[in-house]
């Protein structure tokens, strides 16, 4: 993937490590419960390969309701979740703030009236939007560049970006709950955003 690219994952995610007897269960497996990742072992592995800053796109809380299978899984949490991955060099591990602000164009074709980068960033068409330094990366120097105009640069440093942690949507670190819940339940897993 070169970079200013991305990929999209969809899969079925948990808030939690399976036990060997829920990973091993066939019905389960068969309802791809089983195979769930834990969402913070996703995050881990993106970091990986690059991706330090995924965004959650979509999510959707899978129930299990069968009685049976109900005590198998116990207390474990199942969600069918989209990540976005950038592949920027630039991207840092927590959402911070360079006083930067990004305008959409409106120039996507089927998005003329606002763009959706992530659950926690819904830009419209010629409104600025005060946004992190991964966010203005994001737009600003991927295959979004030509449908943005961002202002400002990373020359000066104002600490971490507030709207991320005060709007409970940073998957990073504020957050023990929203660590694991962030990925499903704040409105975002993304980073700041």
């Amino acid at each position: 993937l070169d970079f200013g690219g991305e990929f999209y994952f969809s899969d079925v995610y948990c808030d939690r490590r399976l036990s060997d007897e829920i990973r091993s269960n066939k019905v389960l497996w068969g309802e791809c419960i089983s195979g769930a990742l834990y969402v913070e072992d996703f995050k881990r592995i993106c970091a990986k390969v690059g991706f330090t800053d995924v965004r959650k796109l979509d999510m959707a809380p899978i129930e299990v309701t069968d009685p049976e299978l109900k005590d198998i899984v116990g207390e474990a949490k199942f969600y069918s979740i989209t990540y976005r991955c950038f592949k920027l060099r630039d991207l840092e591990t927590l959402c911070e703030d360079y006083g930067q602000i990004a305008y959409y164009k409106g120039t996507l074709p089927g998005h003329r009236h606002y763009y959706q980068l992530d659950d926690g960033h819904k830009f419209e068409t010629g409104k600025p939007m005060l946004v992190c330094g991964n966010t203005a990366s994001m737009v600003g120097e991927s295959w979004l560049a030509p449908h943005f105009e961002v202002v400002g640069d990373r020359s000066t440093h104002y600490g971490l970006f507030d709207a991320c942690y005060d709007q409970g949507t940073s998957s990073k670190g504020a957050q023990a709950e929203e660590s694991v819940l962030g990925g499903f339940l704040a409105e975002s897993s993304g980073s700041c955003c």
